[in-house]
């Protein structure tokens, strides 16, 4: 039985690996085909595949509360790494904008750097530490930790956005959240009290 569940959170993993980097890859090839091989192009492509990955993110930061209600709900690691992997194609189109399309030649100052150096390393580690390992309860909390960090992070970013109107992502992430800490569903309780009536 066991064995049956784990083939199948594999195959439904794969999936989401399957969607997330073809999604991500459309949205790259769609960006390009309507503004042209040029900045523009690739502007567009790095924040739309950053905007993709993050709906991956905000799914897998809601999951273990929506998973208390929804059984067919997948499974938080699952989102984790399908979010990795979307954005590990966005971190592409960054380093494509950056190199291939900068206006004279490539220069990253020293915020620039460790922005992405931090960034990568917190997306990287988010990703690694999604499994849970009996025996390491200090894995889970580096994951829960860097979900966190990575949470607060878009928080403060849509708080603030210079574009109004993606101000209102901010209302997704806080719910993302707040589904995480959904409350375990009663019915069970409620139905053994009233059979033992």
């Amino acid at each position: 039985m066991l064995l049956q569940h784990c083939e199948v959170l594999t195959v439904l993993s794969r999936k989401l690996l399957i969607a997330a980097v073809v999604g991500n890859c459309a949205i790259v090839m769609l960006s390009f085909a309507v503004l042209g091989w040029n900045a523009e192009g690739a502007g567009s492509a790095t924040r739309n595949t950053a905007r993709f990955a993050i709906a991956f993110f905000l799914a897998g930061l809601a999951a273990p509360g929506l998973k208390r209600w929804i059984l067919s709900f997948p499974e938080p690691p699952a989102l984790i790494h399908a979010f990795v992997a979307a954005q590990l194609i966005h971190f592409g189109c960054v380093a494509l904008l950056h190199t291939w399309f900068a206006q004279g030649n490539f220069h990253l100052s020293f915020g620039e750097l460790a922005i992405t150096v931090v960034g990568f390393s917190l997306v990287v580690t988010a990703g690694a530490t999604a499994i849970h390992r009996p025996g390491q309860r200090w894995y889970s909390a580096v994951h829960i930790f860097m979900l966190y960090v990575i949470f607060l992070i878009l928080a403060a970013d849509y708080r603030e956005h210079p574009v109004k109107p993606l101000r209102l992502m901010l209302v997704p992430v806080l719910l993302a959240m707040l589904l995480r800490h959904l409350p375990r569903r009663r019915e069970a309780k409620s139905l053994g009290a009233g059979a033992s009536s």
